[in-house]
C-alpha cells in the first residue's frame, strides 16, 4: 500500500473519530436505533439463524439492545488473537455477563463462558467503521482485523456495514487486495445494496 493512500487513510480517520467522538451518548442511542430498526427488518437478516455482530467502541453504533431482542438467533462476536493478528468467533448467551476487556480495549466474549463458533455457521457478519462508501469498500480503524477476517468467510455470509450517515462518503481511498469491502451498508436512513 502506497504512503499517499496511507496518509489519506489516516487523515479521515482522524476527522471521522474526531466527528464519532463528539456525538452525545443521546445521539448516538437515537441513531443506533434509527439503524437498528432498517438492519432487523432486512429479510437477510430476518431469516439468519448465526449473526456475527461486534461490542461497540465509544461513538460507534450501537446495535446490543436490537442484539439481545433476537431471541431466535444465535449471536456472535468476535475475540482478538494478538499473535495471529486474527478473529475468532464465540456465541454468547448473557450480555451482561459474556464479555470481558480484550487487549485492544474492546470488549469481547469471555472464552471460558462463551462458545467458540465455526465461521462457516455464520450468516449474517455486522461489521463496524470509520466510513463506507457507496461501492461499499470499508474504512476501518488500521488493523486490518475484519479485512483478514472477510477473506476467511464462506460466500454465503452476508456482510453488512453499519455506520451513521455522515460516515458514508462519495469515495473512499481502497486499496484491494488488502482492503475488503461489504455486501450492504446500512445508517440512519441510507441503504446500499
Amino acid at each position: 500500500m502506497g504512503i499517499l493512500l496511507k496518509e489519506e487513510k489516516n487523515t479521515l480517520r482522524k476527522e471521522l473519530l474526531k466527528k464519532l467522538l463528539s456525538l452525545t451518548q443521546g445521539e448516538i442511542r437515537r441513531r443506533s436505533d434509527d439503524v437498528g430498526k432498517i438492519l432487523s427488518n432486512l429479510p437477510i437478516y430476518k431469516q439468519a439463524k448465526c449473526v456475527m455482530a461486534y461490542y461497540p467502541l465509544k461513538g460507534e453504533v450501537d446495535l446490543l439492545d436490537m442484539l439481545r431482542k433476537s431471541k431466535d438467533k444465535m449471536i456472535c462476536f468476535p475475540v482478538v488473537d494478538m499473535i495471529s493478528k486474527e478473529l475468532a468467533v464465540f456465541a454468547v448467551k448473557d450480555f451482561d455477563c459474556d464479555f470481558v476487556l480484550g487487549p485492544l480495549g474492546v470488549r469481547q466474549p469471555d472464552t471460558d463462558k462463551a462458545t467458540q463458533v465455526d465461521r462457516n455457521d455464520i450468516d449474517v457478519v455486522i461489521i463496524p467503521g470509520i466510513a463506507f462508501d457507496k461501492n461499499k469498500n470499508r474504512l476501518g480503524r488500521g488493523g486490518g482485523f475484519y479485512d483478514r477476517f472477510i477473506k476467511t468467510l464462506p460466500n454465503k455470509a452476508t456482510k453488512i456495514g453499519v455506520a451513521f450517515d455522515f460516515q458514508l462518503l462519495e469515495n473512499l481511498p481502497a486499496c484491494p487486495p488488502f482492503d475488503e469491502a461489504v455486501d450492504t451498508v446500512i445508517s440512519e436512513r441510507i441503504s446500499v445494496q
